[in-house]
């Protein structure tokens, strides 16, 4: 979910390294807010998982899931740039897949480690492959990449902080920031087309 309101931020922002109005800067604040969520949720689900390790677990080795991650965007880059134009849709529904595969995985104590990761790249590839079909200004994806930077840094000291104890309270705080980005993401939609109401859903186009 927060992947999603992270899209519909990017889809608004403008201006140029900084936002130049109340909408881009809706925006703005919705892309940072989500990317607290993205980045600490994913990292406080594993330490969740970490909880459960038994000392005799054989040893972990979740760096590995940088290949196919890096398979997925170094693809959809090579693509973009040699004028693949379904590429992006392409990367979009592989994107799709690893988030449904994600939630799938997290169902089950089992495969809830292979779940989170799974979700980690979905969510990556798919706003990495927003970033690349949007053809944003550089210094308006320069103030996107900052944003997503500064709520991802957040996030993950946030998560890596907070003692164990405190975990139900922070996923909590957590699921309050999606719901104040999809309220920053539709306000900031509203602002730009309060003239003409008829184009409230441009966002989704």
């Amino acid at each position: 979910i927060s992947g999603t309101t992270a899209i519909g931020g990017l889809v608004l922002m403008g201006g140029h390294y900084l936002p130049d109005s109340w909408p881009t800067a809706l925006a703005n604040l919705a892309v940072t807010t989500s990317a607290v969520n993205i980045v600490g949720g994913f990292l406080i689900t594993q330490r969740m998982l970490d909880m459960f390790r038994r000392p005799t677990d054989p040893n972990e080795h979740n760096y590995l899931y940088a290949i196919p991650a890096g398979a997925l965007i170094g693809g959809f880059g090579a693509g973009h740039m040699m004028g693949y134009t379904e590429i992006g849709q392409m990367t979009m529904l592989a994107a799709s897949l690893c988030c449904i595969g994600g939630i799938w995985g997290l169902s089950s104590q089992s495969t809830a480690r292979v779940g989170n990761a799974l979700g980690a790249i979905g969510v990556s590839s798919g706003i990495v492959a927003t970033l690349g079909m949007l053809n944003l200004p550089s210094a308006v994806l320069a103030q996107a990449i900052g944003s997503m930077a500064v709520g991802g840094g957040i996030g993950a000291v946030i998560a890596k902080k907070m003692a164990i104890t405190d975990l139900p309270q922070l996923v909590a705080a957590f699921h309050s920031l999606v719901g104040f980005a999809a309220v920053s993401t539709a306000f900031s939609d509203y602002i730009n087309h309060m003239p003409d109401p008829s184009h409230l859903d441009a966002v989704h186009r």
